[in-house]
């Protein structure tokens, strides 16, 4: 099992994606969907949770509904959602993009920060922040 990064407060993208890394299975064969709650200054209030996982091979929703009960059952006041793309390919397809504009429409009527929805690649340090690419407005 990995040892989890020790990481109280989220700054950075990076900060969040290894603490997202460390959740994760070393094979990754499918796509997995991660909440991370924070309070509002951006405190992690509980290790990344697993919300969905796909079939081998196959992708998984990304459910607005089920992160945001288990980010709210956790206190969260703002999150960062994450999911890996086994492929190893970074780019967000149309539905990452949906899915994010689905979720920050929630988080925007549950009164909860969505910070930042991050594609976690093959290698420990490669993600993307959609964020950055313009899909949330500000970031971490």
């Amino acid at each position: 099992m990995k040892k989890s990064p020790s990481v109280n407060f989220i700054k950075t993208a990076s900060q969040a994606a290894a603490l997202f890394r460390a959740a994760m299975p070393k094979e990754q064969r499918e796509e997995r969907v991660f909440v991370l709650p924070l309070d509002a200054g951006g405190k992690v209030l509980a290790r990344p949770i697993a919300v969905s996982v796909g079939h081998e091979n196959g992708t998984t929703a990304i459910e607005a509904g089920v992160i945001f009960r288990e980010a709210l059952k956790a206190g969260a006041e703002e999150i960062v959602v994450a999911h890996n793309h086994p492929s190893g390919d970074l780019t967000p397809s149309k539905a990452d993009i949906a899915a994010t504009a689905k979720l920050r429409e929630a988080a925007d009527l549950l009164g909860v920060k969505l910070l930042d929805h991050l594609i976690l690649g093959t290698t420990d340090s490669v993600f993307a922040s959609l964020a950055e690419l313009g899909a949330i407005e500000g970031n971490i």
